[in-house]
């Protein structure tokens, strides 16, 4: 009985095995590598930012530009025998020039501003490729436990039959094959619920490459970093360096204080040089020129306050850096002790626990024939060592998002490096 009921186990899982091949009607696995680059060129919300980014750039131009000349055309055509003048055709033109040194500082308040729209660019970029890597181990991690539950399905159908055979023959009893079976139900549950949790993770993974939703989407490759010392303080200093939230403000400030620049040269004056040609019927044509000059006489409620503004504005985006600063330190730190807990985890797991659930389930499916046991202790040991092996599994995921979690605190898209 027992050597039947070894070898109908090891039936089961060889189909389990033949059968996870992949079919011609299935989709082509997925790359991480191909993911990433589908996600860099076609993310819409990438594209868009990058147009913003653009558009930044391009009004670096408009910046420093003078205002458009204005063009007068005037007409006095009064009969003489109410005014007495002379009637008179004016063409007029005049152009504002704004006090020496304002338009360059105009200018590199834009250049400040087109520095802030290419770091909000490149921090898009990060949070679209983070978003996929995390979902791409997500999708993995799913592929095992379905594969973990597939298997725990055939030896669950297994035992019902093993028991099944064991009532007939008056050596077990009928509320065991109710148990077999309420396994064999409960794990259809959460398999259903492992697929529709898959299927939500593709969908999201296609809006992220701009996909139809429905596309199918391939099982995904083993794509795990090898180890690598990782020194905390180089890190942080790194990403202090390279992270574009940082550089998003110090560029910030920097445009501030460019706008409180600005703003301190509203204090002179600014020029409208015009000239005139005058057709006069009956008399001679003339010619003439003007200056209009503004008189800042309103410093103290307008310039002044802007100035203000702007300096008291440059200072919140310092502080607003020393703060992501201080944040980065915590993200390097979180993600560096997520890897060293994994790290001891995985090494409990596959010293003591993989083998001690292994021989507690060997233990007892060896007892079972001659009902040294019961259907609870080997479904409880099934569980056990089925755990432990998606554990391992489980424990290689976490420590990949806690490498793409450093990768993003620190400022890169791939993964952390030397």
């Amino acid at each position: 009985m027992r050597q039947n009921l070894s070898t109908a186990l090891f039936a089961g899982l060889f189909w389990v095995l033949a059968s996870g091949h992949v079919s011609a009607q299935e989709p082509a696995p997925l790359s991480l590598d191909a993911l990433i680059l589908q996600v860099v060129t076609r993310s819409p919300g990438v594209a868009a930012e990058a147009l913003r980014a653009d558009a930044m750039r391009l009004a670096i131009r408009r910046a420093g530009a003078l205002d458009d000349p204005q063009i007068t055309f005037m007409t006095e055509d009064v009969p003489k025998k109410i005014t007495g003048g002379m009637p008179m055709v004016r063409l007029q033109a005049s152009q504002m020039l704004p006090w020496p040194g304002k338009r360059e500082r105009m200018t590199r308040v834009a250049e400040r501003e087109s520095q802030v729209a290419g770091a909000k660019e490149r921090a898009v970029l990060l949070d679209a490729v983070t978003q996929a890597k995390r979902i791409y181990y997500g999708l993995y991690l799913s592929m095992e436990a379905r594969r973990v539950n597939r298997e725990q399905r055939v030896i669950a159908d297994t035992l019902v039959d093993v028991v099944t055979g064991r009532l007939a023959s008056g050596m077990s009893m009928h509320h065991d094959v109710l148990k077999m079976q309420t396994e064999a139900s409960m794990l259809d549950d959460d398999l259903a619920m492992l697929e529709a949790e898959r299927r939500e993770m593709a969908a999201m993974l296609n809006a992220l490459r701009d996909l139809p939703v429905v596309e199918p989407v391939g099982e995904p490759l083993e794509a795990w970093s090898p180890d690598i010392p990782l020194d905390g303080e180089a890190l942080v200093s790194l990403a202090i360096a390279q992270r574009p939230e940082i550089q998003e403000m110090v560029a910030m400030a920097a445009s501030r204080r460019a706008m409180a620049e600005v703003a301190r040269r509203e204090y002179y004056p600014d020029f409208m040089l015009g000239a005139f040609y005058d057709v006069r019927k009956g008399g001679e044509d003339m010619i003439g020129a003007m200056v209009n000059v503004t008189v800042p006489v309103w410093i103290g409620r307008k310039q002044r306050v802007d100035v203000a503004v702007a300096d008291v504005r440059a200072n919140a985006a310092d502080r607003d850096r020393v703060a992501m600063e201080a944040m980065v330190r915590a993200e390097v730190e979180q993600a560096l002790a997520r890897l060293t807990r994994v790290k001891r985890r995985s090494e409990i797991l596959e010293t003591e626990l993989l083998d001690r659930a292994q021989q507690t389930f060997d233990a007892a499916l060896a007892a079972f024939p001659a009902g040294k046991t019961n259907v609870l202790e080997i479904l409880d040991a099934l569980r056990v060592v089925s755990q432990r092996r998606l554990s391992r599994t489980t424990l290689r995921v976490e420590r990949e998002l806690a490498l793409v979690d450093l990768a993003r605190a620190v400022g890169e898209k791939g993964a952390v490096s030397q």
